[in-house]
């Protein structure tokens, strides 16, 4: 125990010294991280080679323990392959994200580099071989299997890190309540090798954060979050390694439950609205809580303490017994859902609105468009003008929306379309039509809102009636701007609906042509007879 307490105190003592050095190095030298695009939260330009203090206050704890001679040193010196299975993946790491934090570089090459580091890992030894999933078992994976689910555990979560790096002390502290959990879990399996870089980790980002919490003098960078994030996740596969349980799969999951729900997020937003996925934004979580008016503080906080809760969940688990995790992992999904809601994510209220469009609303959509072929069947039979407007009218009865007018007749033949109405007048005197300026005009109302409010609180779309270029009228929608989101098609309206009130208009009317035909033919043959 005192040999655990004296790494602790090694490690925070020579962050606590190692970082103001780096800081002053990277100021020296110009290694700063310069504000050149919106989404920069800070101002000025800050020191941002956090990562290589973090790996030198490890390094200096643990170079220590070869001149202590007790039993834990003598286990550790059996597990010296393990130990470079850690570090040699997890320096390569570090001088991945140091030469990106100096040269810069793009997504794909730290994708890729990461991969080819997580591949070595997995060479050396480092591996998931065998999942226990809640409620169907414990499997044995297949080694193409097991490289492919190690790989992208090592690069998801290392990357997960890095993206939560957008506030001062996020990630570090994030990670220091991660390893906090790996710990805790490490101490239940008693995994000496696990319980002794967790605990040197803890102690080197505990004092990290003394100049990492806002307002930050010095930034982890891409080389602090990689290798904060690697050296995690490669703990978390070593301890899953001849585990069973599903206990040892879950833990590590709610280890690094905010970074993942965060990429998860960030992820599924870029495709849902078909941006490139490593395109960076600024609507990760702490973006969003920054966007409602709370301070880099208040936000690191309150982030703080959800993954204290997850922490808290991983390390409750081994108590609750395999047959409770699913129950378990199902409520905490159910609440991370709702807590990402309350964020306002477009995309999410957009998938949450096609979910009730899809389910809740699908039956009634079904339904009106139902009556939409209804009406236009009604209207492939309709012989007059009040059978025309009459199937319209049906139509307009379910609800969609609150008032409709149309003007029909062709331009120029006031005599043929007046006719037509007189013909439809005769056989429906009560017909609601109007016949002026030569057309017939129509109007339905669902309200009893006049012309000036319907102009201020409606908005209406024109369907034109034209058929083989020859004009006949207009027909229009209007609906509320407040009113609930439409559940009928509007292809259905624009292109059946309309194709069938347009044929039908043009039947009506021409109907009423041929009388004016057969005169112009008689005059015609009379003129040739005379």
């Amino acid at each position: 125990m005192k040999t655990y307490f004296a790494l602790f105190s090694i490690a925070t003592a020579a962050s606590l010294v190692t970082t103001p050095l780096i800081r002053r190095f990277c100021q020296r030298y110009n290694f700063l991280d310069i504000p050149l695009d919106g989404r920069r939260i800070h101002r000025t330009a800050v020191p941002r080679l956090g990562g290589l203090a973090l790996y030198l206050s490890c390094l200096t704890a643990l170079s220590l323990l070869p001149f202590v001679d007790n039993l834990l040193t003598q286990t550790l010196s059996s597990l010296k392959p393990e130990f470079l299975t850690l570090f040699i993946p997890a320096t390569l790491v570090l001088l991945l994200g140091g030469y990106d934090d100096v040269k810069g570089t793009n997504a794909v090459v730290k994708f890729a580099g990461l991969g080819l580091i997580a591949a070595l890992f997995y060479a050396m030894g480092g591996r998931i071989d065998a999942l226990s999933i809640p409620l169907f078992g414990s499997m044995q994976l297949p080694p193409l299997f097991s490289f492919i689910i190690t790989v992208v555990w090592l690069v998801g979560i290392t990357n997960a890190f890095n993206l939560i790096d957008g506030i001062d002390g996020l990630a570090s502290g994030a990670a220091l309540f991660s390893s906090l959990v790996i710990l805790g879990v490490s101490i239940s399996q008693e995994r000496t090798l696990m319980i002794v870089v967790s605990l040197v980790l803890c102690g080197a980002l505990a004092g990290f954060l003394r100049y990492n919490f806002n307002p930050a003098s010095i930034f982890l960078g891409d080389s602090g979050s990689l290798f904060t994030g690697f050296l995690l996740a490669a703990l978390s596969v070593l301890g899953t390694q001849k585990a069973t349980t599903a206990v040892a799969i879950v833990a590590p999951i709610l280890a690094f439950g905010f970074p993942m729900v965060d990429t998860a997020m960030t992820m599924g937003r870029r495709l849902l609205s078909r941006k490139p996925v490593f395109q960076g934004d600024t609507e990760h979580i702490h973006h969003m809580l920054l966007a409602r008016g709370w301070s880099q503080r208040r936000a690191a906080l309150v982030l703080y303490g959800v993954c204290a809760l997850f922490g808290l969940a991983a390390l409750i688990f081994p108590a609750t017994g395999s047959k409770l995790t699913g129950f378990m992992m199902f409520v905490i999904s159910v609440a991370v859902i709702i807590a990402v809601g309350h964020l306002r994510y477009h995309e999410v209220d957009e998938l949450r609105a096609g979910v009730k469009r899809t389910v809740g609303d699908r039956r009634l959509r079904v339904a009106n468009n139902i009556r939409v072929r209804r009406a236009a069947l009604a209207l492939s039979k309709a012989s007059d003008l009040h059978e025309m407007f009459e199937a319209t009218r049906h139509l307009l009865d379910f609800g969609e929306f609150s008032f409709a007018n149309a003007q029909v007749g062709q331009p120029g033949r006031a005599d043929m379309n007046e006719r037509a109405y007189q013909a439809s007048l005769q056989r429906h005197p009560k017909q609601l039509l109007e016949f002026r300026n030569g057309r017939v005009f129509w109007s339905w109302s669902g309200d009893e809102m006049n012309d000036v409010n319907r102009s201020r609180s409606e908005w209406s779309f024109r369907l034109p009636l034209v058929k083989d270029g020859v004009e006949w009228g207009w027909l229009n929608f209007y609906r509320g701007f407040d009113a609930e989101p439409m559940l009928v098609d509007t292809n259905y309206l624009s292109d059946l609906f309309r194709r069938e009130f347009t044929d039908a208009a043009a039947r009506i009317f021409t109907a009423h042509e041929a009388p004016v035909a057969a005169k112009a033919m008689a005059m015609t043959a009379e003129k040739v007879s005379g």
